[in-house]
């Protein structure tokens, strides 16, 4: 019985350890969709620790989003002699976690339902660097959409052991042509970079939301009260970084304004 138990369990580990090498489970991204999970925890890569000088590179060929128009992805890693196995989990969102309709993987890329992860044939670190490719595009974009991606950072010893995950995003936003010109010209968030205090006004406004980057929604102290079309939001707060704003107007659309906080 103790032999059975054994080789079952040596089994299941090779299994475990080979599924990985062909892909993170989906909904590991770091994104909403995720819940802001990766394979950091639990059973998956744990343990190890950042030598402080990896990097994670996001290209796009595209700028903006343009609506019909693909946008070609480079992911690439630089792991600063840490690791010599490297896989990611990505997925491409809007700031309710939404996915873009059409994800297309290209050589040692795969997908797993909304999400791109990584192929066993392209884990291998060359000159310490490793990259991917991946494409997607939507007939109608929203106003902007985000590319998560958590990067597992392995020493290749066979197990999870000492293994650890980075996270990266970058954030497109739709090309000013595919949005009417008046629209964007009433809509005012101000100052832009900012530091204590934002003003958002447009004559339909009815609502404002601050979310991060990560599409979680930030609990302000001071409420978001709309007073005829202005509506002003202590920042003071808030650590520095990215933000967007969602102003809801009523007729129930909403628009979306990249806010920096300094």
């Amino acid at each position: 019985m103790k032999k059975a138990l054994l080789l079952f369990a040596i089994f299941g580990m090779v299994h475990y350890s080979y599924t990985n090498s062909s892909g993170s489970p989906s909904g590991s991204s770091g994104s909403p969709a995720s819940n802001g999970q990766t394979c950091s925890g639990g059973y998956c890569h744990s343990g190890g620790s950042p030598n402080g000088g990896e990097q994670i590179i996001i290209n796009t060929d595209q700028a903006n989003l343009v609506d019909n128009q693909a946008v070609n992805v480079a992911l690439g890693v630089l792991p600063n002699g840490g690791s010599t196995k490297i896989g990611f989990m990505a997925s491409i969102e809007d700031a309710s976690g939404n996915s873009v309709s059409t994800l297309t993987a290209t050589s040692g890329v795969k997908k797993t339902g909304n999400y791109f992860t990584h192929q066993s044939s392209s884990t291998a670190v060359s000159n310490d660097s490793i990259g991917w490719n991946f494409t997607f595009e939507d007939s109608s974009y929203p106003d902007s959409v985000t590319i998560y991606v958590a990067v597992n950072f392995t020493n290749g010893n066979g197990n999870y052991q000492g293994d650890y995950v980075l996270t990266e995003t970058k954030t497109l936003y739709k090309s000013q042509a595919s949005v009417e010109e008046g629209e964007l010209k009433r809509l005012i968030v101000g100052p832009n970079p900012a530091k204590d205090f934002i003003r958002i006004a447009h004559e339909e406004l009815a609502k404002v939301e601050l979310f991060n980057t990560i599409g979680r929604f930030i609990a302000l102290e001071q409420s978001a009260e709309v007073v005829d079309g202005h509506s002003v939001l202590d920042v003071s707060t808030l650590a520095r970084g990215n933000y967007i704003v969602h102003a809801t107007y009523l007729d129930g659309t909403t628009h979306y304004k990249h806010l920096i906080l300094q």
